[in-house]
C-alpha cells in the first residue's frame, strides 16, 4: 500500500470525526446548552449559550423555585446552595467565553451522592433558560 493511501486510510476516521463533532455543534448552536456531561455520579456540567449574568440570574430564580427553605448566595463567585427534596444542592455558574457560560450543579443527600437530583435541577436551570 502506498504511503499516500494509508495516509488517507489512516486520517479518514479521524475526519469524519470532525466533521460529525462541528455537525453537531452547529445543530446545537440555535438552542442554549452547547454541550453536558457528566462527571463522578453527582456533577452535571454543562456549556451554555448565553450571557455569564443571564444564566446566574436565572440559576438563583430556578435553586430558590425549588427550594422550600431560602438559598445561601455567594455572587462574587456565583455559587447558590439549597435544600432541594432533602439533598443539598450546590450550583456554580462560571464564564466559558464571550456570551457563554458554564453551568455547574451538584447534589448530596445524607452525605452520599445523588445524581438524579443533580440532574433534574440542572435540567430546570436549562429548561428555564430556554423558556423563561
Amino acid at each position: 500500500m502506498s504511503k499516500t493511501l494509508l495516509s488517507l486510510v489512516l486520517i479518514a476516521p479521524i475526519l469524519t470525526g470532525f466533521t460529525g463533532c462541528a455537525a453537531a455543534a452547529l445543530g446545537v448552536g440555535a438552542g442554549v446548552l452547547i454541550s453536558q456531561e457528566m462527571m463522578d455520579n453527582n456533577i452535571y456540567v454543562g456549556q451554555l449559550n448565553s450571557d455569564v449574568n443571564k444564566v446566574w440570574s436565572s440559576a438563583k430564580t430556578t435553586l430558590s423555585h425549588a427550594s422550600l427553605k431560602p438559598i445561601d448566595v455567594d455572587n462574587e463567585v456565583r455559587t447558590a446552595t439549597a435544600e432541594v427534596d432533602g439533598a443539598k444542592v450546590t450550583i456554580n455558574v462560571e464564564t466559558y467565553d464571550l456570551n457563554r457560560s458554564l453551568l455547574k450543579v451538584t447534589a448530596k443527600k445524607y452525605g452520599v451522592n445523588n445524581g438524579e437530583i443533580a440532574e433534574m435541577m440542572f435540567n430546570k436551570i436549562v429548561g428555564d433558560l430556554e423558556h423563561p
